[in-house]
């Protein structure tokens, strides 16, 4: 733990003293963002702008914290790229084989009714297809070598006192990535020996890019994206997880403790509560968005797991579009997990378009008063 960290952020998650929690939120639905624009928000967005779910302008308009931090991304994305294709245009779609070699039909986020893309076609289904998508992510690629003006920017971020993050690669997520939800889930048991070989792979991917930073580089916290649960549990239980997934957590955390991390984060929407022991095993301390609709019961978690356990989001969007008392209902809710300290609150996903506009900048206020802001 570096005690000269200010960052609130770091501060909240390591118990240390802090005069409030960050004011912090997820993200917006494009729909929202256009609702909110009728309603009358006086921001001047460009029609690109208006389709960013995580518009650094728009959360700059509402006034949120910004987390004064150094980061780094692993680069593990694939090189080269699959060429973009349109395939097919629809009247409020477009068939197109993406950059990541995936064929989904992709709805337009002008459309009030537009929604997640639905994926057709995916670009590894067999050991195969993998020896061909391996050679996309070669190990001794020249783009993988961390730039020195990189370690510079994380040397001068922590001598300011500032937390530095790594942005990890999710196992799971990546191979999701690759061969979709039902491939995936048939593979673990029809080919786990291709499962082995690309997180082996993978985890060789990032070691390779960690070991260039010097020791003396200080890393606060490892950041994770899996998205591997929905309201029904996790995609797979802690059995397949352990076998499969979590030797790659194990060896990327135990290199990142080299230089002192101390934090975890991942972000799996849903419930995944079955293998939250698993995460916390290797040190991915910190769950986030802990859907309240998914039955995520922060209470329950923070009894199991004991403060080591910590949180970040678990507000219920559902008051937000109701207003008024069912804003203070909610938000009392919340306070005993305040008052325990390593946890931070904000909605437990993007804001939906059923919420308007006075609604969120209400909730704004009141959560605000909650943690000591105004």
């Amino acid at each position: 733990m570096r005690p000269e960290i200010t960052d609130r952020y770091y501060r909240v998650y390591t118990y240390q003293q802090t005069d409030r929690v960050p004011d912090v939120e997820f993200g917006y639905w494009p729909q929202t963002i256009r609702r909110w624009l009728r309603e009358g928000m006086p921001l001047e967005l460009t029609p690109a702008e208006q389709n960013e779910m995580f518009s650094r302008k728009v959360s700059q308009f509402m006034g949120l914290d910004r987390q004064p931090q150094g980061w780094i991304c692993l680069n593990t994305g694939m090189n080269p790229e699959f060429e973009y294709q349109v395939l097919e245009k629809r009247e409020h779609s477009t068939v197109v084989r993406d950059t990541n070699g995936s064929v989904a039909e992709r709805f337009l986020n002008d459309q009030d009714d537009s929604s997640i893309p639905h994926y057709i076609d995916f670009p590894v289904k067999t050991p195969d297809d993998w020896k061909a998508m391996k050679e996309r992510y070669r190990i001794d690629d020249p783009v993988r070598l961390v730039k020195t003006e990189t370690l510079e920017g994380l040397r001068k971020a922590a001598g300011e006192g500032k937390m530095v993050t790594i942005q990890c690669p999710g196992p799971y997520g990546m191979l999701r990535e690759w061969m979709g939800f039902e491939n995936l889930s048939m593979a673990f048991y029809e080919y786990p020996e291709m499962i082995h070989d690309m997180i082996e792979h993978m985890t060789e991917l990032s070691l390779h890019q960690l070991r260039q930073i010097p020791r003396d580089i200080p890393i606060d916290m490892s950041s994770w994206w899996e998205d591997m649960a929905s309201k029904n549990g996790p995609f797979v239980g802690p059995v397949m997880f352990r076998d499969f997934l979590q030797s790659q957590y194990h060896s990327i955390q135990e290199e990142l403790k080299k230089h002192g991390m101390v934090l975890g984060i991942v972000d799996c929407d849903g419930n995944p509560h079955d293998i939250v022991a698993n995460w916390m095993e290797e040190g991915v301390n910190i769950m986030f968005p802990c859907e309240v609709a998914a039955g995520v019961d922060m209470y329950a978690w923070r009894k199991e797991f004991g403060k080591e356990l910590r949180l970040k989001g678990g507000i219920a969007k559902t008051p937000l579009a109701e207003g008024g008392k069912a804003i203070d209902r909610e938000l009392e809710r919340i306070r005993p997990m305040l008052e325990q300290g390593g946890y931070i609150p904000h909605l437990d996903h993007l804001v939906p378009p059923d919420v308007s506009y006075r609604n969120y900048l209400e909730y704004l206020e009141k959560k605000r008063k909650l943690i000591g802001k105004i």
